[in-house]
C-alpha cells in the first residue's frame, strides 16, 4: 500500500472517532444539560457545545480532502522523479505541467530581477540564458523531475479545482458523479472559509444544518476522496505519465 493511500485511511479514522464521539452527544438532545464525566470533575453538555462539535467536523473534513489530494499529488511527483526520465518521455499533460510550473518560473524571477535594473540588455540576455538551459535539458536528454514545491495548487480546493487537478494530469476512472459530490465539496470549502474567516461563529454555522446531513456528507466525501485515491495509484501503477 502506497503512503498517500495509507495517510488517507488514518485521517479517516481519525474523522470517524470524532464523528462518533459527536453522534453520541447529539443524541443526549437538544435540550440536554447532561453531564460528561472527567477525573477532575462533570462537564455539562449543553446545545452551545453540540453545535460547536458539529461545526467543527466541516474543518475536519477540508483538511482531509486538501491533504487527500495533495499526497495523491505529490505522489505522482516522486513516481516521476524515480523513474529517471527524460522529456521525451513524458506524457503532453506532463510535459506542460513541467514546463508551466517548474520551468515557467524560472523566466519570471529573471525578466522580474532584471526589470527593475532598467536595462534592457540585461533581461534579454537573463532570459536568453534561461532559454538555453531550458533547451539543453530537452536536447541532452536530461532527467526530468517535478518539485513537490510548485505543485500546482493554490487557494481552495473546491469542486472545480479537483476536476481541474484530474484533467491536468489525467488520472481519471470510476468517480462518484459529479451531481451528488460537487455541491458537498463547495459547501464544505464555503463554511471552512467562513470559520477561519470568523464570518460567522461555529454556533451560527451549525445552526440550520441537521446532524444526519453532515454525517452523509461525510461518508460521500469519503467514497469521493477514496474513488480518486485509487485512480491515482492506478495511474501510478500503469504510468500514465509516460508517453504513449
Amino acid at each position: 500500500m502506497k503512503p498517500f493511500i495509507r495517510d488517507f485511511q488514518k485521517r479517516v479514522a481519525e474523522i470517524e472517532k470524532y464523528f462518533d464521539l459527536v453522534d453520541k452527544i447529539e443524541n443526549l438532545g437538544v435540550l440536554s444539560t447532561n453531564s460528561i464525566t472527567f477525573p477532575s470533575g462533570e462537564y455539562i453538555v449543553d446545545s452551545d457545545l453540540q453545535k460547536i462539535l458539529k461545526s467543527h467536523c466541516y474543518l475536519l473534513l477540508y483538511n482531509l480532502i486538501e491533504s487527500s489530494i495533495r499526497n495523491g499529488i505529490v505522489a505522482i511527483h516522486e513516481s516521476i522523479s524515480l523513474e529517471g526520465i527524460t522529456y521525451k518521455d513524458l506524457s503532453p499533460k506532463i510535459k506542460m505541467i513541467w514546463l508551466a510550473n517548474d520551468k515557467s518560473k524560472i523566466f519570471i524571477d529573471s525578466f522580474l530581477d532584471s526589470s527593475m535594473q532598467n536595462e534592457k540588455q540585461v533581461v534579454k540576455d537573463n532570459l536568453a540564458n534561461k532559454l538555453k538551459e531550458l533547451l539543453d535539458s530537452v536536447i541532452d536528454n536530461t532527467e526530468i523531475s517535478l518539485s513537490i514545491d510548485n505543485i500546482p495548487i493554490s487557494g481552495n480546493l473546491d469542486s472545480k479545482t479537483i476536476e481541474g487537478l484530474k484533467n491536468m494530469y489525467g488520472f481519471y476512472g470510476e468517480q462518484v458523479p459529479k451531481k451528488e459530490i460537487d455541491h458537498i465539496l463547495d459547501k464544505v470549502v464555503k463554511l471552512r472559509c467562513d470559520l477561519a474567516h470568523g464570518n460567522y461563529s461555529f454556533s451560527e454555522v451549525s445552526n440550520l444544518i441537521p446532524w444526519h446531513q453532515i454525517v452523509d456528507e461525510k461518508n460521500k466525501i469519503v467514497e469521493h476522496l477514496t474513488k480518486i485515491l485509487q485512480n491515482i495509484d492506478k495511474y501510478i501503477d500503469e504510468k500514465k505519465f509516460l508517453s504513449a
